[in-house]
């Protein structure tokens, strides 16, 4: 399974990364030390989870290359995932899109920092 990451959402995602962010694709559906709530409707909804090396990662078992590197998964949300997937930016609305050869999985995916003083959604 390979994570594609755009040439616009690696610049968007540079400096989290120069900041050695761990980061996390989290399913947001309530399970889990970092999900307030799940969506209780048919859509799947993803966030992108920022941690500092040290926060617990144990909720994300599972890793996913990247062109950026590794990108943390709860093992179970792979079922939604296709072998192929791409994080882009939407160009009109600049926000993170989730799609695969298939179809959108997830038009608006934000990125919420939950390092130590920097609890902050983009």
């Amino acid at each position: 399974m390979f994570l594609h990451v755009s040439d616009e959402a690696q610049i968007k995602l540079t400096p989290y990364i120069e900041r050695k962010a761990v980061i996390i694709l989290d399913l947001d559906d309530g399970v889990g030390r970092y999900s307030k709530m799940g969506v209780c409707s048919l859509d799947t909804s993803f966030r992108l989870l920022l941690l500092d090396q040290l926060q617990d990662k144990s909720d994300f078992n599972l890793s996913l290359d990247s062109d950026i590197g590794s990108i943390y998964i709860k093992d179970y949300s792979k079922r939604y995932l296709d072998e192929e997937m791409t994080l882009e930016v939407d160009p009109r609305l600049q926000v993170f899109k989730l799609k695969s050869p298939s179809g959108v999985l997830d038009g608006n995916v934000p990125i919420v920092d939950l390092r130590p003083e920097q609890t902050v959604e983009h």
